[in-house]
């Protein structure tokens, strides 16, 4: 017995690498008192790039494995276990040079970011609904923390307080439905579930079901800022410490769509679910859905001027698009439980590409937004007047990013959108695609107001004096990275697309 659990544990060691260094940056803050601290951010990324490696090396070793009975390690969860450690480590990075942080007890905030992981890691991974909702409140409850960690700023201490009276009402209603559904199938396994609700939903248990599965979606949807659950994610990105907004914009929203993607497959397709008589109802709800999302993100975005909040409706937005593709996974279902694609690219397979996408672009954003925050003190589209100018290679780096936000070639940003119009074309939602093209023209406007801002308005920064250091290097190189590879993966993606195809059944 004792062997099986040791084996078990060698599938497990990104989740071990965490919580140990969950407690090294705890142990190391206590040691290091008022020294400088930068060397528990130098461990955090540190014991990410281990995690990574572990990460890399269960994607080699292949094939799928059940670890205590709660844990599945399968080629989907390492895939978005590789997204969000990706994400994690430019975050971590981006947390060792932010200005804002009072360096004294700074290892609580690895702590709780490492922590957030920990809950992401497990979250998509787990096919027991019980883990699935502690791993959910891991991530939430320290995601709370973490948004209102500048305690010495009002708009912080308000993002937290309305992150976590939102983010409560959702667990709330989400849990309820889950209990419904435990209550009924009197599992806690999803694919014994999901074996229930095929078995039951045209019956006696049929509304009990739909009611659970509407409750259940509320919470998902809360967590990925779909309209109309979207309300905490502009104050909570605008106050929040911008590497916690970086994160909640890149891992928290990876995490909410691998658990979104994972319960449809569990739920809807290995429990046999007989989808096919409904799905197109099902396609049509999240289409409507992901219609309002974008269309509301992007008018929005329109009058904002604080660059945190801009992306934040641009986040919104976003989710839109990658609701767009789960509509199309819907419409596409077939009697057999098979989804259908005559492109060569399945519905499911361009959603998690452009979630690929987004991570590059938004990382990439997020970091300009926090080098010129660190470097001038500017956050708003009317203080970047000229800052072109002044920080050339960031802001042209910014450029790309905005370009592949918008969805416009040479970017990923455009291979990704372009494979989600076509799961959706492919579908016959023709009218999903044509509200999705009208909303990247809208989208154009915004992203390109803040070039604008950028290069072609007269600088009104003279006598603004750039705070130096070795950190400005450094960021440009990080960008560097992140921009080559927005455009690397815009002109050959074949690599992305060979790690989702071989990541999805």
């Amino acid at each position: 017995m004792l062997a099986e659990y040791l084996n078990d544990l060698h599938y497990i060691w990104p989740e071990v690498v965490l919580t140990v260094g969950i407690l090294l940056a705890l142990f190391s803050d206590l040691i290091l008192g008022g020294k400088d601290q930068k060397i528990t951010g130098i461990i955090s990324l540190l014991c990410t790039a281990l995690v990574l490696y572990f990460v890399l090396r269960l994607r080699a070793e292949g094939g799928s494995h059940d670890v205590f009975g709660i844990v599945v390690v399968d080629p989907f969860a390492l895939l978005f276990k590789l997204i969000a450690g990706i994400g994690l480590l430019v975050v971590v990075f981006y947390a060792v040079f932010f200005r804002e942080f009072d360096r004294d007890g700074i290892g609580e905030f690895y702590a709780m970011i490492l922590s957030s992981t920990l809950g992401i890691f497990f979250l998509v991974s787990t096919d027991n609904l019980l883990f699935l909702f502690l791993a959910l409140e891991m991530l939430s409850i320290t995601s709370y923390v973490l948004a209102g960690f500048l305690k010495g700023q009002q708009r912080s201490s308000e993002a937290a307080l309305k992150y976590v009276v939102y983010g409560a009402l959702s667990s709330g209603v989400m849990v309820f439905g889950f209990s419904i559904l435990f209550g009924m199938a009197g599992s806690l396994n999803l694919s014994e579930m999901g074996a229930f609700v095929a078995a039951h939903i045209g019956g006696e248990f049929g509304a009990a079901i739909t009611v659970s599965l509407v409750m259940i979606l509320v919470g998902f949807c809360f967590k990925i800022a779909a309209f109309p659950f979207h309300f905490w994610c502009p104050d909570v990105y605008e106050g929040a410490p911008t590497p916690v907004t970086t994160f909640l914009a890149v891992c928290s929203k990876t995490a909410g769509f691998g658990l979104i993607l994972r319960f449809m497959n569990d739920v809807f397709i290995s429990g046999g679910m007989p989808v096919a008589e409904w799905g197109g109802e099902v396609a049509l709800l999240l289409g409507v859905m992901a219609a309002a999302t974008m269309t509301y993100g992007n008018i929005t975005a329109i009058k904002q001027d604080n660059l945190k909040r801009l992306l934040a409706y641009s986040s919104i937005a976003h989710a839109g698009y990658l609701l767009m593709g789960v509509a199309a996974f819907f419409a596409a279902i077939k009697g057999d439980g098979r989804y259908a694609s005559t492109t060569g690219m399945g519905t499911v397979d361009a959603v998690v590409f452009y979630l690929i996408a987004y991570l590059l672009m938004n990382l990439g954003a997020f970091g300009v937004v926090m080098y010129l925050a660190n470097r001038y003190g500017r956050e708003t589209v009317e203080d970047y007047r000229g800052l072109g100018w002044k920080a050339p290679y960031a802001c042209s780096f910014m450029v790309i990013f905005l370009l592949s936000l918008t969805g416009l070639p040479p970017t990923v940003g455009f291979i990704g959108k372009m494979k989600l119009f076509v799961a959706v074309i492919d579908q016959g939602m023709y009218w999903l695609a044509l509200v999705a093209a009208l909303n990247s023209v809208v989208a154009l406007f915004y992203y390109f107001r803040i070039a604008k801002y950028l290069f072609f308005k007269d600088a009104v920064t003279e006598g603004i004096e750039a705070r130096g250091g070795r950190i400005q290097g450094l960021f440009v190189c990080m960008l560097c990275v992140l921009g080559l590879a927005t455009l690397y993966y815009g002109i050959y993606w074949g690599p992305i697309d060979e790690a989702v195809r071989a990541a999805l059944p």
